[in-house]
């Protein structure tokens, strides 16, 4: 996991990007959480005041980051697709790529070096 430092300069660095994230929207509400990490998630994201219609939804967005990633997207690449086709804010897109990968593909830590 990335540490409060960290998470904060890859926020701070990160403050142009994004990804078409549907499922976010208003309001939210937990379903489908199926892991401790899953539960963490959101409790991050909705620190970062993101919100969102379907947990389950959130959470396969979250997974697409890292497919993205792996796919040889940049992490700066996918926070544009967010922000173009959400209502996040530069922060909060950013904050979601980050959180995605410290919690489900750390692997891709590197992908804003």
């Amino acid at each position: 996991m990335f540490s409060t430092f960290a998470r904060t300069a890859l926020v701070t660095t990160m403050s142009g990007l994004a990804l078409g994230l549907a499922a976010f929207a208003s309001a939210g509400t937990a379903n489908a959480i199926t892991s401790q990490t899953d539960t963490a998630f959101l409790s991050e994201i909705a620190d970062e005041g993101i919100s969102y219609d379907s947990a389950s939804a959130v959470i396969g967005n979250a997974h697409q980051v890292c497919s993205e990633l792996k796919a040889g997207a940049s992490g700066t690449d996918i926070g544009r697709d967010i922000l173009a086709h959400t209502d996040l804010t530069t922060r909060q897109a950013a904050a979601f790529v980050v959180m995605s990968i410290d919690y489900y593909c750390p692997q891709y830590t590197d992908a804003f070096a």
